[in-house]
């Protein structure tokens, strides 16, 4: 199971999400790290633990298109081999085409930001991961996307917003429900995770991954337990 650390950016500092309340995101408090600043972040948390893999939620881009291909360019060179999967607010084949050439960055495809549905059927032959995005049990962004499973990419992270940064545990019943619209694909729980028996129910049930924050944060995660649960 790949265990996935969460860096979600806002106005340059690494903020604590929850909730999908953005209005509200204050700087995160760590016991991993006592900065605020990516960088330094992302080079604590990997010191801690060699993830290969990293989920950054790029706010300023997707709220307001801000663009910083120079950061993520940094980030590469800082972090050769790390791979990041990125959602910075993708809406269609203009924005695509912005990230999906930097080096080791996933772009991840927000339903709740995708304005151009059609965008998944340009992109079968490209690798891409596809976010769907939910508040309150509805998907956000098309709903018709649940109908077009077809068109989904072998990666999807099942995002249950109300669930980040909260102590209300994975939603595995909407785990299950997509598991069922493609059984095929490889599905990763966002939203939620408390700490090292969740994950474990998550491997039950089949999840192939989780993105986590605030259980890393707070210290609910240790490393020797990181290491079993990936093995």
């Amino acid at each position: 199971m790949l265990i996935i650390p969460v860096i979600d950016l806002m106005g340059g500092k690494v903020v604590h999400a929850r909730g999908g309340q953005r209005e509200q995101y204050l700087p995160i408090k760590s016991q991993l790290t006592s900065s605020v600043y990516p960088h330094a972040v992302i080079k604590q948390l990997l010191t801690w633990f060699s993830f290969p893999v990293i989920y950054i939620a790029d706010l300023d881009a997707i709220e307001n298109g801000s663009i910083d291909k120079a950061f993520y360019l940094q980030l590469h060179t800082l972090f050769p081999q790390l791979t990041i999967w990125l959602d910075a607010g993708i809406r269609n084949l203009d924005d695509w085409l912005i990230w999906h050439e930097l080096p080791n960055i996933k772009p991840v495809l927000g339903s709740e930001s995708l304005e151009d549905e059609d965008l998944l059927g340009e992109l079968q032959k490209t690798e891409f991961i596809l976010s769907l995005d939910f508040r309150k049990g509805s998907l956000l962004g098309h709903y018709d996307l649940l109908e077009h499973s077809d068109l989904w990419p072998d990666t999807i992270i099942v995002m249950s917003l109300d669930s980040v940064g909260s102590e209300a545990g994975p939603d595995k019943q909407l785990l299950k429900k997509i598991n069922e619209l493609k059984p095929e694909a490889k599905l990763m729980a966002a939203g939620g995770v408390r700490g090292e028996e969740d994950l474990l129910d998550l491997a039950g049930i089949g999840t192939n991954g989780a993105l986590v924050a605030s259980a890393l944060h707070k210290g609910k995660l240790s490393v020797n337990a990181i290491r079993q649960i990936m093995n």
